[in-house]
Protein backbone atom coordinates (compact mmCIF):
# COMPACT_ATOMS: atom_id res chain seq x y z
CA UNK A 1 0.00 0.00 0.00
CA UNK A 2 2.77 2.45 0.85
CA UNK A 3 4.44 1.95 -2.54
CA UNK A 4 1.21 2.64 -4.42
CA UNK A 5 0.63 5.78 -2.39
CA UNK A 6 4.21 6.91 -2.97
CA UNK A 7 3.93 6.32 -6.72
CA UNK A 8 0.68 8.26 -6.81
CA UNK A 9 2.26 11.18 -4.97
CA UNK A 10 5.16 11.22 -7.42
CA UNK A 11 2.70 11.23 -10.32
CA UNK A 12 0.64 14.08 -8.88
CA UNK A 13 3.82 16.03 -8.10
CA UNK A 14 4.94 15.58 -11.70
CA UNK A 15 1.55 16.74 -12.99
CA UNK A 16 1.56 19.78 -10.71
CA UNK A 17 5.05 20.81 -11.82
CA UNK A 18 4.42 20.12 -15.50
CA UNK A 19 1.22 22.17 -15.87
CA UNK A 20 2.85 25.63 -15.61
CA UNK A 21 6.05 24.58 -17.41
CA UNK A 22 4.14 22.94 -20.27
CA UNK A 23 2.74 26.35 -21.19
CA UNK A 24 6.28 27.65 -21.71
CA UNK A 25 7.23 24.54 -23.69
CA UNK A 26 4.14 24.90 -25.89
CA UNK A 27 4.89 28.55 -26.68
CA UNK A 28 8.51 27.77 -27.51
CA UNK A 29 7.57 24.82 -29.73
CA UNK A 30 4.92 26.83 -31.58
CA UNK A 31 7.00 29.98 -32.11
CA UNK A 32 10.62 30.26 -30.99
CA UNK A 33 12.84 30.30 -27.94
CA UNK A 34 13.04 34.11 -28.15
CA UNK A 35 9.28 34.45 -27.73
CA UNK A 36 9.07 32.10 -24.76
CA UNK A 37 9.49 34.93 -22.27
CA UNK A 38 5.89 36.12 -22.50
CA UNK A 39 4.48 32.69 -21.63
CA UNK A 40 5.13 33.45 -17.96
CA UNK A 41 2.08 35.71 -17.92
CA UNK A 42 -0.16 32.78 -18.74
CA UNK A 43 1.80 30.27 -16.62
CA UNK A 44 1.65 32.56 -13.63
CA UNK A 45 -2.09 33.11 -13.95
CA UNK A 46 -2.89 29.43 -14.50
CA UNK A 47 -0.56 28.44 -11.67
CA UNK A 48 -2.09 31.00 -9.32
CA UNK A 49 -5.65 29.76 -9.89
CA UNK A 50 -4.59 26.12 -9.66
CA UNK A 51 -2.79 26.98 -6.42
CA UNK A 52 -5.97 28.57 -5.03
CA UNK A 53 -8.04 25.56 -6.09
CA UNK A 54 -5.59 23.11 -4.54
CA UNK A 55 -5.60 25.08 -1.29
CA UNK A 56 -9.40 25.15 -1.28
CA UNK A 57 -9.46 21.35 -1.55
CA UNK A 58 -6.84 21.02 1.18
CA UNK A 59 -4.11 19.67 -1.10
CA UNK A 60 -1.11 21.43 0.44
CA UNK A 61 1.51 19.22 -1.24
CA UNK A 62 -0.07 19.69 -4.69
CA UNK A 63 -0.24 23.46 -4.19
CA UNK A 64 3.46 23.55 -3.24
CA UNK A 65 4.37 21.59 -6.35
CA UNK A 66 2.34 23.99 -8.49
CA UNK A 67 4.40 26.85 -7.08
CA UNK A 68 7.57 24.90 -7.90
CA UNK A 69 6.28 24.60 -11.47
CA UNK A 70 5.59 28.33 -11.62
CA UNK A 71 9.11 29.07 -10.38
CA UNK A 72 10.59 26.73 -13.01
CA UNK A 73 8.47 28.44 -15.65
CA UNK A 74 9.70 31.82 -14.43
CA UNK A 75 13.32 30.66 -14.72
CA UNK A 76 12.71 29.35 -18.26
CA UNK A 77 10.95 32.60 -19.21
CA UNK A 78 13.80 34.63 -17.76
CA UNK A 79 16.28 32.58 -19.80
CA UNK A 80 14.23 33.28 -22.93
CA UNK A 81 14.09 36.98 -22.12
CA UNK A 82 17.82 37.22 -21.43
CA UNK A 83 18.61 35.39 -24.68
CA UNK A 84 16.29 37.73 -26.60
CA UNK A 85 17.83 40.82 -25.03
CA UNK A 86 21.37 39.61 -25.68
CA UNK A 87 20.63 38.71 -29.29
CA UNK A 88 18.92 42.08 -29.91
CA UNK A 89 21.74 44.14 -28.41
CA UNK A 90 24.21 42.74 -30.92
CA UNK A 91 22.10 43.88 -33.85
CA UNK A 92 21.78 47.50 -32.71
Amino acid sequence: MAVVSSNRQILTDFIAISIPTSIWVWVVLQSSFQSGWFSFICSGMVGFFLWLTALAYGEARFSRMIMVGVVISAILSLASAMYTISSQSGSL
